[in-house]
Formats: C-alpha cells, structure tokens, sequence
C-alpha cells in the first residue's frame, strides 16, 4: 500500500500544473481519494473536495451551480477580492466590512463568493470575495462576473504571485490599471474584447509594481482609499438648517455634477442657486449659481 502522505504531497504538485478544467477534475477526484494522517492535509483535502463538488455540479447543471450564485449578487458599486487559494481574502473581508466568512488556513475555504459591504466616507460598497483563482481556470460565470466589477483588489503575498494573478486575468482579457476610468470604458464589453480594469495590489510583503499601486494588506483605511480614489465617485450633502440630511448623493467624477445635477437628482423644481459648505475655494455659506461645479463632499444648501 502507498504511503498517502506521499502521495498526497505529490499529487498537490500535480495540481499547480494542470491547464484545463478537465484535467483538474481529474487531479481533485486523486486528492479526494487519499487519506493522508496530517490535519493540515485533511483540512486541505475538505477544501478540494468542496471544489469537485462545485466543478462537477457546474458541468451537470444540477441545482444551484456557480452560474446563479453569481447572477444573485448585484450592487451599484462592486469590488472584487481576487487572488490564489490561501491568501487571506477571507481575512480581509472581514476587517474590512464585519462580514463573517469562514476563514482557514486550508486551501479552497472559499467556494463560492461571499459579501460584505464597506461604509467608506459614508459611501456603501459591496464587496465580493471570489473564490481562488488558478492558471487554467474555466469557469465562465467567475470570469463574467470579475468582467463586470468597478475595481479589482488583488490580495497576494508578494510580487511573484502578482505576477500569476495577472496572468489568470490576461488570460481572460483583463489587464489591471492603477488609474480611474469611467464605467463606460470598463463594463459591458463583449468576452472577446480586452478590457481595461481599474485595479490594485493589496500585498502582505511590501514592493513596487510599475503599472498597480501596491498597499500594505494591514493598512484597511489605506485600502478603502484606494478603493474610493478607483471608484472615480464623490459626494455630495444636503445641508439643511446648519445640519446633514440624509445620505450623501452619489455621483462619478467625470460627470463634473453642478448644483443643477444635484437638485435634479434631488428630483427638486424652482431651484435658482445654493449656499455651499464644506468647499475650500469658497467662503463657508457662499451664494453659488446652477452651473456651479461641485466638490467631493461639497454641503449644498439648495435656495
């Protein structure tokens, strides 16, 4: 009899190389199949089995397969956690939203994606952890479904799995940019066509990415930054009686909003001007035109 142990090892090695789906099906039934003694392994095996079952339920179309899962989870603001098995996404979710995801140091925790949702300058976002990406991944809902996010966080551990991480997204079409762009230019394009992803590093060993902004994963206010500034949003405050009201309104920085646009988006008639607060090029109160352009955190007093 074969010491498990060994093989197990082995056959995990074999699983970092495989270049299909097919072959990883494969792969995970050998790993499902061993009884190594460890419980690290064990935990590790519990993970891959997970996995199976959700390939295999995939390729039957029986019950609710990843397809659903992810058609189920919409928001007007999306970040993905994307990175390999066991980088600490689940970790991060967490301290980032109080979401309760299980966390493990087993591979393949995660197996379908969970949500959480971050208050960021009083701004909600709907963040998704994704199940882990590998070379060879193949499965089209995942890969639709981070097509369709607003900015793409990548959780790794150092620049050499950076590296891997962006060449899963190539090879679908994704490249990440550390700049902001309008949803216009990266949303809503066929699977076929390259696109452009506002993205950034979140690594736990510090170094310089020339085309990602890469911030220390222990910095959570200096994520929710990053996470804010790729956005490409702002806020505007109702400000009535000297007090907030309300939620802010919400608006992309590359539509320049004016007084106007607030108060229509107020859904308000008879509007001549505003009052504005909380603006640094103006006096406190100042008396400001439709036309006036607004500023991120502007509190408007609508006259």
């Amino acid at each position: 009899m074969k010491n498990q142990n060994i093989a197990f090892l082995l056959t995990k090695k074999k699983l970092r190389g495989v270049s299909s789906e097919d072959e990883r099906i494969r792969v995970l039934e050998e790993l499902v199949s061993l009884n190594p003694k460890g419980r690290q392994d064990l935990e590790q095996r519990s993970g891959y089995k997970k996995e199976l079952e959700i390939l295999k339920r995939k390729r039957t179309g029986r019950g609710s397969g990843p397809a659903s899962i992810y058609q189920a989870i919409a928001y007007e603001r999306q970040v993905a956690l994307l990175g390999l098995a066991n980088c600490g996404k689940s970790t991060l979710l967490a301290r980032l939203t109080g979401a309760n995801p299980v966390v493990s140091e087993a591979p393949y925790t995660t197996y379908r994606p969970e949500v959480g949702m971050l208050s960021y300058l009083d701004v909600p976002i709907q963040l998704i952890e994704i199940p882990p990406l590998y070379p060879g991944d193949q499965d089209p809902a995942k890969w639709n479904f981070i097509r369709k996010m607003d900015v793409l966080a990548l959780l790794v551990r150092n620049e050499d799995e950076l590296n891997t991480v962006n060449g899963c997204l190539e090879d679908y079409l994704i490249i990440g940019v550390g700049r902001p762009s309008p949803r216009s230019q990266h949303q809503y394009k066929a699977k076929d066509d390259i696109i452009e992803k506002p993205a950034f590093a979140a690594s736990w060993t510090p170094f310089h990415h020339e085309q990602l902004g890469v911030v220390d994963v222990n910095d959570p206010l200096r994520i929710s930054e990053e996470v804010y500034r790729l956005l490409n949003i702002m806020r505007i405050y109702s400000f009535i009686r000297g007090e907030i009201a309300g939620h802010p309104v919400v608006f992309s920085r590359d539509d320049e909003p004016t007084v106007r646009d607030f108060s229509d988006r107020l859904r308000l008639k008879g509007v001549k001007g505003a009052r504005l607060f909380g603006d640094i090029d103006l006096y406190e109160g100042e008396a400001v035109g439709l036309d006036y352009k607004l500023k991120d955190g502007a509190k408007v007093c609508l006259r």
